[in-house]
């Protein structure tokens, strides 16, 4: 009998704590239910984010005086800063940051597109050339396509470059994802990519986040 009392009395306490856990997880998940987009980015100290994006983005490989690549003491490459725009007369294509579901930049895709702009000027030295989003890329369910029939258009005089970087977000529930792409814009092919995660929560009445 005292078997099965204890035995009841465990599944009573793990339910319970079970359900103090689940509410705990709403409260905490719904409580940035009545704050916008606008507001959680307003909360978010934008500029170190977009500078971190910025410096993987242009990070290239050591070049050593012998012309080889610069190893650390366990035979990694080392990460350079690539600052060789800073000397050349070529620029560097950005977008907008463009929605995944709306496939538009809308006002917090302008925002984060200036802010990538500024830390690629800032943090590489890089020459930058605003271009739009639709006229050059395309974005729909089957992926990111660079409309090479544009090419002609790209290689202007303005557009003397055949890198860009094009940004892309996810805003769902309480995390905004971040997608940077460096494309050649040629070929089509992506030669580096940035991810950031930024995960929001409301406890509390305050807004805080961690970025992954």
């Amino acid at each position: 009998m005292n078997i099965n009392r204890t035995a009841i009395t465990a599944v009573l306490l793990t339910l319970f704590l079970s359900g103090c856990a689940s509410q705990n997880t709403a409260t905490r998940y719904s409580a940035c239910n009545g704050k916008t987009f606008n507001q959680l980015l307003e909360s978010t100290n934008l500029k170190p984010l977009f500078n971190d994006i910025a410096r993987e983005l242009c990070t290239g490989p050591c070049i050593a005086e012998d012309g080889t690549l610069s190893k650390d003491k366990s035979g990694n490459n080392l990460g350079c800063i690539n600052t060789a725009n800073e000397k050349s007369p070529y620029s560097i294509l950005v977008t907008d940051f463009v929605d995944i579901q709306s496939f538009t930049p809308a006002s917090q895709g302008l925002l984060m597109g200036e802010f990538m702009r500024g830390s690629l000027s800032s943090v590489c030295s890089t020459k930058i050339t605003q271009v739009e989003f639709a006229k050059f890329f395309n974005l729909n369910e089957k992926g990111l396509v660079v409309l090479s029939r544009k090419v002609s258009e790209i290689k202007k005089d303005d557009y003397d470059q055949n890198e860009a970087i094009v940004g892309t977000y996810s805003y769902l529930n309480n995390k905004i994802a971040l997608f940077a792409r460096k494309i050649n814009i040629v070929t089509g092919k992506i030669s580096r990519m940035v991810t950031r995660e930024i995960d929001y929560n409301c406890a509390g009445g305050g807004v805080s986040y961690t970025v992954k």
